[in-house]
């Protein structure tokens, strides 16, 4: 599976029971929307590793009817891919032999809401990992403690001993996403430094778990109430504190997953009308500040009505997620590339002149002009009219108004042309 030159790692499933099969491939097709390969045997998991080496991540069951000491778990690990055991018992010892391997964690087969966890893990592999967490503890083998923790989520971890050193490392690596950070330390300690922080980071921004002994009942409501998110006590298992950290940097992905929609379009993911409009009038006021240049480009698939009337609802979706795709790969990343309304498309070309604007947008036209849009078994192809302009006037309304008009003018002139 490829997604824009980028190949899309498949989720590796190991059980024979071939129900627990079934209800996690369709579970992580429709949750995840990640493909998966299935084996049901050790026999038949051997075969697949010596072919393949795409799996980002695997569910694999500890006993097997031809691997019943753990075997399955012990093939995919030595591959460098990272698992999560499962056993369809409470097998104490089992389980704990299984925590001393490098696995990411196990869940039980017999309870779903554990499945749902797994999800989540499977999901932090995708989206979420590669951040960066600060650890802030002046005791050299708590830290130590902590980033063991860690190590199974290939997080970048930066450590600092104190506070005052913490705001530092804070400042040297902006795209820290979470400090965890003991109570007690020297210069500034963890209640401190949650204070510190809050001064320049919301907690929607930035994360602090914050650490202290079971002797100190009332810290946890002292960190929570200065801005941590989450409090943890020691002593802690290794398995608490991965689920404390992925639910803190799910918290923050989700809050911006969030803010995302509210400027994006659903369905084309470019960004929408609102976005435009904010965008546009800073950089109409720079421009007229320091004598930039922006010309905008109104765009409106042509006929589209038909194309919804004649080939389906969903064939009209798959043309302006196309247009959508194509817009972004013709255009620069300094561009603001915009679905205005419906089959209405707005570009805003940032620090360029007309004449460079037109032949871009030419290039657009003639791509889509070629452009073949199958869904199911209909296939058919669909044209462009583009209205081109770079007058200041008096606001950035007036600039899309302009623009809009020529449109409207290459509409009236037989469509599938640029005008300016």
């Amino acid at each position: 599976m490829q997604i824009k030159g980028r190949i899309v790692k498949k989720i590796l499933i190991v059980d024979d029971d071939i129900t627990v099969v079934r209800f996690l491939k369709e579970t992580i097709s429709y949750k995840l929307n990640l493909p998966c390969v299935t084996t049901s045997s050790f026999a038949e998991l051997k075969a697949v590793l010596e072919t393949s080496d795409e799996f980002s991540i695997a569910l694999v069951d500890i006993v097997l009817h031809d691997a019943k000491e753990g075997e399955a778990v012990d093939t995919v690990l030595a591959k460098g891919i990272p698992v999560i055991a499962m056993t369809g018992s409470a097998n104490a010892q089992l389980e704990k032999r299984m925590l001393e391997k490098e696995i990411l964690d196990y869940v039980n087969k017999n309870n779903a809401s554990s499945f749902d966890y797994a999800m989540r893990l499977i999901r932090f592999t995708h989206s979420l990992k590669e951040g960066e967490v600060l650890l802030v503890d002046d005791s050299r083998t708590s830290r130590l403690q902590v980033k063991f923790s860690l190590d199974k989520l290939h997080l970048r971890v930066h450590e600092a001993e104190n506070g005052i050193e913490a705001l530092e490392k804070l400042n040297e690596f902006p795209n820290i996403q979470l400090i965890i950070t003991d109570k007690n330390m020297p210069k500034m300690g963890g209640i401190e430094l949650t204070q510190e922080v809050r001064k320049i980071y919301s907690m929607n921004q930035l994360a602090v778990i914050g650490i202290s002994a079971s002797t100190e009942p009332m810290k946890s409501v002292e960190f929570l109430k200065n801005g941590a998110n989450d409090f943890i006590t020691k002593p802690f298992m290794p398995e608490e504190m991965l689920s404390r950290v992925i639910s803190s940097l799910e918290m923050l992905y989700y809050i911006k997953l969030a803010e995302e929609s509210a400027v994006r379009d659903f369905l084309t993911g470019l960004y929408n009308r609102k976005y435009l409009y904010e965008t546009g009038m800073k950089l109409y006021q720079n421009a007229k500040r320091e004598h930039l240049s922006i010309v905008v480009a109104m765009m409106d698939i042509d006929h589209f009505k038909k194309i919804n009337d004649r080939y389906g609802h969903e064939a009209g979706d798959m043309a302006l997620k196309m247009l959508g795709k194509l817009l972004n790969e013709k255009l620069r990343d300094s561009d603001v590339v915009t679905r205005y309304g419906g089959e209405e498309f707005c570009v805003l070309l940032t620090n360029t002149k007309l004449e460079y604007a037109v032949g871009v947008m030419e290039n657009v036209r003639k791509e889509v002009e070629k452009m073949l849009i199958e869904v199911h078994k209909i296939s058919f192809r669909m044209t462009l009219s583009i209205g081109l302009n770079e007058n200041m006037v008096n606001s950035f309304d007036q600039m899309i108004a302009l623009a809009d008009q020529k449109l409207y003018t290459a509409k009236h002139e037989g469509r599938n042309r640029v005008v300016y």
